[in-house]
């Protein structure tokens, strides 16, 4: 509490200065006749006491002291409302709505199992089996031997999985799974094939 006060102490003595300096800087736009009538106001506001003050307000007279009274009361609640009260409502800007994914059917689903199996081949296992070849007479025998069980148990892996994509009479889905069985395959054979060459 003894916080809050220090800070509204430091608003209030900050506040008359501001005000002064305002009124400076708006006596450069304003009219000479204009000008007279606003020293008038801010005179009567200046020389009103806190007695004349809180007896004006309380009997609800409007005078340029009361006016001005109430706006810098009402200004101050709303600022300290602002600083003192964190905002509940989510920003707009922070929460973006969120995009509904449509589902996919079975055909989809399907597809993309056997498009991921054949990517994953592609991308990870001939290359494997393209440098088991090319390196083939550096490796230990007993390297050789570890790394054809394994690329052949990782296709087979994979034979396995394609085997358990339901494609649902689906004929073109059939047919690309029989494609990408058949290219798993041939480097299947590719492999047995330079092993029992070599």
């Amino acid at each position: 509490m003894s916080n809050i006060n220090e800070q509204l102490a430091s608003y209030k003595a900050t506040l008359g200065s501001t005000v002064k300096s305002l009124l400076n800087d708006l006596q450069k736009y304003i009219p000479q006749d204009q000008t007279d009538t606003w020293h008038a106001y801010f005179k009567e506001i200046t020389s009103t006491t806190k007695e004349e003050l809180f007896n004006d307000i309380t009997n609800l007279k409007v005078t340029p002291a009361t006016t001005a009274a109430l706006f810098t009361t009402f200004v101050s609640v709303l600022l300290a409302s602002k600083l003192l009260v964190p905002s509940k409502e989510p920003q707009k800007s922070e929460k973006k709505p969120k995009k509904k994914k449509k589902k996919q059917s079975k055909a989809q689903k399907a597809n993309s199992e056997i498009q991921a199996i054949l990517d994953e081949v592609e991308e990870t296992f001939v290359p494997q089996i393209d440098q088991y070849i090319e390196r083939y007479k550096e490796l230990s025998d007993e390297k050789k031997e570890n790394t054809y069980n394994y690329i052949q148990e990782m296709l087979l892996k994979k034979l396995m999985k394609l085997d358990g994509v339901d494609v649902a009479n689906n004929n073109v889905l059939r047919e690309n799974r029989k494609k990408v069985i058949r290219f798993i395959q041939e480097h299947q054979s590719r492999l047995d094939k330079f092993k029992k060459d070599n």
